[in-house]
């Protein structure tokens, strides 16, 4: 005859292991596209952190942070980078550098969609309350577009 064992009939979920709502797909999306890719890397580690999923994520937050950065240095610094530079201000003018600030946000915006989207729809259908986006949103697009502006002059002086 087996004894019950009372510990399987405790709860394993309690208030203090219980992750924080992310930040809603529109704010990362905005951040992203008025941002750029600085503001979506800030916004998805700032969910990263909320979800308690900073280990998992890091290395995919570096690698992206690294392609932006070695692509940047790359547009700047090598002949075909050139090439690409002129198709692209021969196509959109003086839109050029905002456009791909947008666009590349974009693109890691929804890098981090796939990163998250077990998440995103889990607290859609536990009905979580979101955080108000503006108090980090925000701020990580202000400073992801002053970053890119900052990083865009370095890389062309």
């Amino acid at each position: 005859m087996s004894v019950p064992r009372e510990d399987l009939l405790q709860p394993t979920l309690t208030r203090e292991s219980q992750t924080l709502a992310p930040y809603s797909v529109q704010t990362t999306f905005l951040t992203g596209f008025f941002g750029g890719p600085f503001a979506a890397l800030a916004i998805l580690a700032t969910n990263s952190v909320r979800l308690r999923r900073v280990s998992r994520d890091a290395a995919v937050l570096g690698a992206i942070l690294l392609a932006v950065v070695l692509g940047g240095w790359w547009l700047f610094h090598s002949a075909a980078g050139a090439d690409v530079r002129s198709w692209f201000v021969e196509r959109f003018g003086s839109t050029a550098t905002r456009l791909s600030r947008q666009g590349v946000g974009l693109v890691i915006v929804g890098i981090g969609y796939l990163l998250h989207r077990k998440e995103q729809v889990g607290a859609d259908l536990a009905g979580l309350t979101r955080p108000n986006g503006w108090f980090a949103g925000l701020p990580c697009a202000i400073l992801g577009a002053m970053l890119f502006a900052w990083f865009i002059r370095t890389l062309t002086r």
